[in-house]
């Protein structure tokens, strides 16, 4: 008989190794996991990017927006078209949506923030984590090989689910996962002189396009703690921090497909975690 383990003794091994470092890891780098909330990245980073200008001998950092987009500036044109002509490499134009969707966002993780603060939540949140950044690294394929990762999602599910992200997941210590989508949707309505019918109109395209996303994100979460928690129990929210709660029930009156949805938002400056479970428990689209 060979000295040598076998194959399948090699991989258990293996996959046992990574668990404990992966346990030390997150016992080092959260010692007060069990007493607090801790958010991943600890501070919101804008995704759009930017470009290094001199303004009065200083150098600062500037948006360079798409020529012709509602805002920009003379002062930010001029900006743009020194920038393009500089020799250095420049960074692709910002949309604005881009800016909305990060504002948003981060409106979003500020009132997260908060509430944990004031009511002294125990929970972990990340955001804007893409599907297969997990085990994703190259010093993981050996191990990632024996787990679920966003590759080997069954095959029951359509090959595109494979490809996303969270915008924001949370692990609560009573909770379980919190699933949020979060929609941008509302911020300059009224300097683009919407009617009252195309508001609606985009609200509800919002709210169906967020539900498909849902549901992606909650078949490849299912999916990546299937060898530890099958069958684990996933809420879904959706965020809009840009409209007011009468906003959204009015939209979801006026079409019957959503009538029978209960749905509450809130605009305050930070929600109570009783009202943002509230939301999550009552999307049903």
């Amino acid at each position: 008989m060979s000295s040598h383990p076998s194959s399948a003794t090699q991989q258990v091994v293996t996959l046992a190794e990574a668990q404990r470092f992966w346990l030390q890891w997150v016992e080092a780098s959260f010692p007060d996991l069990d007493s607090r909330a801790y958010f991943l990245p600890p501070v919101y980073f804008n995704r759009v990017p930017l470009t290094r200008e001199s303004v009065g001998g200083q150098d600062v950092l500037v948006l360079l927006p798409a020529p012709g987009q509602a805002g920009q500036s003379n002062q930010q044109a001029m900006a743009s078209s020194a920038a393009a002509q500089a020799p250095s490499p420049q960074p692709p134009r910002v949309q604005d949506s881009d800016v909305r969707d990060d504002a948003a966002m981060q409106r979003v993780l500020k009132c997260l923030q908060k509430m944990s603060e004031q009511n002294k939540e125990v929970l972990v949140g990340l955001s804007q984590l893409k599907f297969e950044q997990c085990l994703g690294e190259p010093c993981y394929s050996a191990v990632a090989g024996q787990l679920p990762v966003a590759d080997n999602l069954p095959s029951s599910f359509p090959k595109n689910w494979k490809r996303g992200d969270f915008d924001v997941l949370l692990i609560h210590r009573h909770h379980g996962f919190v699933v949020c989508e979060v929609k941008s949707f509302g911020h300059n309505i009224h300097e683009l002189k919407m009617s009252q019918q195309e508001i609606d109109n985009n609200i509800r395209k919002k709210l169906r396009d967020a539900v498909s996303q849902l549901d992606k994100a909650e078949a490849m979460l299912s999916h990546l703690v299937s060898d530890i928690a099958p069958g684990l129990r996933i809420t879904k929210t959706i965020a809009f921090p840009n409209l007011k709660a009468r906003q959204v029930q009015q939209a979801i009156s006026g079409d019957t497909r959503m009538s029978q949805v209960g749905i509450y938002f809130t605009s305050s400056k930070y929600w109570r975690w009783s009202s943002f479970y509230f939301i999550a428990e009552q999307i049903r689209v």
